[in-house]
């Protein structure tokens, strides 16, 4: 129960940064790495989504609800993570901003290790909510691009701050 509380939370934090980052322009010095790095967030989980269905259709036979769930979820506490390091890097010089990025980059992080062992997430997650599970880690790659598409980096831009 706690690790869906501790989702739900990184959720919603992620969901209002993206929002507040949305009005400010990238720090001068980091818009090359913060635009490459925006570009790579885009397009890995497509290449991500392509190792995925290899390795199920070659490799991992059988329990494939518990796999496929399981690779979704993790999958969205690694993005999520990696978009909280990107808002770290890219809005340093705003006051809530870092420090809410390093929350949510560490809880992002610590929900990914403690789910990435199959058997763990099996024990916390799958045999808790059963298939539903891929609910959960499809509704947290959903709200990740919705967000990104509704919320761009830095298009309303405000004048930088001193």
């Amino acid at each position: 129960m706690w690790l869906f509380l501790m989702l739900g939370i990184i959720a919603c934090l992620f969901i209002f940064e993206s929002r507040r980052t949305g009005t400010y322009s990238v720090s001068g010095r980091m818009a090359r790495f913060s635009k490459g790095l925006d570009r790579l967030l885009l397009l890995l989980p497509l290449l991500a989504a392509a190792v995925f269905a290899v390795l199920f259709l070659l490799v991992l036979k059988g329990r494939f609800y518990e796999r496929l769930s399981h690779a979704a979820l993790v999958l969205a506490c690694w993005l999520y993570a990696a978009r909280f390091y990107w808002m770290l890097l890219s809005f340093f010089k705003h006051k809530w901003i870092p420090a809410m990025s390093v929350f949510g980059m560490t809880g992002s992080v610590a929900a990914a290790i403690v789910l990435t062992p199959l058997d763990r997430y099996v024990d916390l997650v799958h045999s808790y909510i059963g298939a539903g599970s891929i609910l959960i880690g499809g509704a947290l790659l959903f709200i990740y691009y919705a967000v990104r598409l509704l919320f761009p980096p830095g298009r309303a831009a405000k004048p930088e701050q001193p």
